[in-house]
């Protein structure tokens, strides 16, 4: 839920003509948010790579679904910057493809946000993906 309001929040302002002191504020909050994402991943990680060292019958079922994780993060990786269009085809693919169900609003993605904005709500997108992969496939199917 506090995914959502953060994403409605950015998306409100961002919408409406404000001054650069709102704006600035609105970024860090992406960036905070971005950080707190990226640092629970990262976690994740590290307690895949702990549970694997003890557990090493589970090495080999998790190394293709970590394979696929690795494939996408290179991707977005590559077009991190770029076109807009090909990295949201790129993420709602890889939700659909690995049926994450998760839901991105971007109704306000074409013109209504600076570039800036939309680098990090994609990085925002790409952690909450990568999170929720990781406890679908990786954290989730395993018996401890």
């Amino acid at each position: 839920m506090k995914k959502i309001i953060i994403v409605v929040f950015i998306i409100m302002f961002s919408s409406c003509k404000e001054n650069d002191e709102e704006q600035k504020l609105m970024y860090k909050q992406l960036v905070n948010y971005r950080d707190e994402l990226k640092m629970n991943t990262r976690d994740i990680d590290a307690y895949i790579q702990n549970f694997i060292e003890k557990e090493k019958i589970y090495k080999s079922k998790t190394e293709g679904r970590n394979g696929i994780l690795l494939e996408y993060e290179k991707s977005f990786e590559k077009l991190k910057f770029k076109e807009r269009d090909k990295i949201v085809k790129l993420r709602d693919s890889f939700n659909r493809e690995h049926k994450l169900n998760l839901h991105f609003d971007t109704s306000n993605y074409d013109n209504n946000i600076s570039d800036t904005v939309f680098n990090r709500l994609m990085e925002i997108d790409f952690y909450r993906l990568k999170i929720s992969f990781q406890n679908r496939y990786l954290v989730g199917h395993r018996c401890m």
